[in-house]
C-alpha cells in the first residue's frame, strides 16, 4: 500500500514537518516519488517511521536513531537504549530556549549581547548560541519546540551575526581571499555564515554566497574570481554526496584552489565525510577559522 505524507503522518504519529527533517538531514526514510516529485510511502517506510520514533522517544538523538535504523536495515543487531540520566544544560542556554519559546527576539537579542560583553563574542556564540540551536533541535525532535520558535532562534542570532558583519574593518587587499558556500540542497546556512564572519575578523577576504549554492555557479566562480580558498559547510548529512561531487567539480576547475569542508555533518560523519577531496575543518568553528586562516598566511616554500 502506498502512502502520501500527510497519511503517512496520520499513520505514525511522526508529524510531516519531521518526516521531511528526518529524510533531509538522516536520509530515514528513503520514500519513493512520483514524476512530479511527490513522496509515496510504503508499509516498510512506515515501519522504519515507527522505529525512528521509539528510538528517540528512548532517549537517543535523531542522529544516533537514524545511524541505528541505517544499521539495522544494513543487518546489525537491533539497538538497545540504555537511559542514562540527561546532560545538564548550561542554565544560560536553557534561557535562550526559553526566550524563544516565548517568541520573544528582542530579549534573545539582548541576552546575547549581555553574553558577549562578559565572554566575548566568538565563546558566546560557541558556548551559548550554537549550543541552543541544538538544544532548540533536541525539544524539536521530542515535540517540545515548535518549527516557528525554532526559526526565531535562528533568526535572532543571524541578526546578532549581521550586526557583527558590518562592525568588522575592511581586510588588506592583498590578503587572501575565501568563497564561503552551502552546497546544493543544503538550506541550513547559519554555522557558513558563523564561519563567514569569524574569518573576516581575522582579517581574510571572504565572499559569502549562503544556502543551496548549485555545484555550476560554485566553478563559475572560482574559474573568474582568483579566491584562494573555498569552504563549504554542511549540516544535513544528505548534503555529503553533493559536497563530495562539488569538490572534485572544483578541483577539476582549480587545481591549485585550497578547499575546506566544515559543518555538523562533517564533524558527525565517518568515511563518508573522508571521501571529500578536501580538507576536513574541526567541530569548533574557531577552531576551524583558525585553521584556514594559518593555512592561508603561512609563507610559501
Amino acid at each position: 500500500m502506498e502512502y502520501t505524507v500527510r497519511a503517512a503522518a496520520v499513520a505514525t504519529g511522526v508529524s510531516e514537518d519531521r518526516l521531511r527533517t528526518w529524510e533531509r538531514r538522516y536520509g530515514v526514510p528513503a520514500p519513493s516519488r512520483t514524476d512530479s516529485g511527490r513522496r509515496l510511502y510504503d508499509d516498510s517506510d512506515l515501519a522504519v517511521i515507527r522505529r525512528m520514533a521509539s528510538l528517540v522517544e528512548s532517549g537517543l538523538s535523531a542522529a544516533s536513531a537514524a545511524a541505528a535504523v541505517h544499521g539495522e536495515a544494513a543487518g546489525e543487531a537491533p539497538t538497545h537504549v540504555v537511559r542514562h540520566a540527561p546532560n545538564e544544560v548550561d542554565a544560560r542556554v536553557v534561557a535562550l530556549v526559553q526566550a524563544a519559546e516565548q517568541l520573544d527576539d528582542l530579549i534573545l537579542l539582548d541576552m546575547l549581547g549581555t553574553a558577549e560583553r562578559a565572554l566575548g563574542m566568538e565563546e558566546a556564540l560557541e558556548q551559548l548560541a550554537f549550543p541552543a540551536l541544538v538544544e532548540a533541535g533536541r525539544r524539536w525532535e521530542h515535540g517540545s519546540f515548535t518549527v516557528a520558535q525554532e526559526h526565531l532562534l535562528s533568526e535572532a542570532i543571524r541578526t546578532w551575526l549581521v550586526y557583527h558583519t558590518y562592525a568588522v574593518p575592511d581586510a588588506a587587499s592583498d590578503a587572501p581571499r575565501v568563497l564561503v558556500a552551502c552546497p546544493e540542497d543544503e538550506r541550513h546556512d547559519l554555522t557558513a555564515f558563523a564561519s563567514a564572519l569569524l574569518l573576516r575578523r581575522r582579517g581574510l577576504r571572504v565572499a559569502y554566497v549562503g544556502a543551496d549554492v548549485p555545484t555550476a555557479a560554485l566553478v563559475e566562480s572560482v574559474r573568474h574570481v582568483p579566491f584562494d580558498a573555498l569552504c563549504l559547510t554542511v549540516t544535513a548529512v544528505a548534503s555529503l554526496p553533493v559536497a563530495r561531487l562539488a569538490c572534485a567539480a572544483l578541483l577539476g576547475a582549480r587545481r591549485n584552489l585550497r578547499l575546506y569542508v566544515g559543518g555538523r555533518a562533517i564533524a558527525a560523519a565517518g568515511a563518508e565525510a573522508d571521501a571529500i577531496p578536501a580538507v576536513r575543518l574541526p567541530r569548533s568553528l574557531r577552531a576551524s577559522a583558525e585553521v584556514i586562516v594559518s593555512q592561508l598566511t603561512q609563507p610559501a616554500r
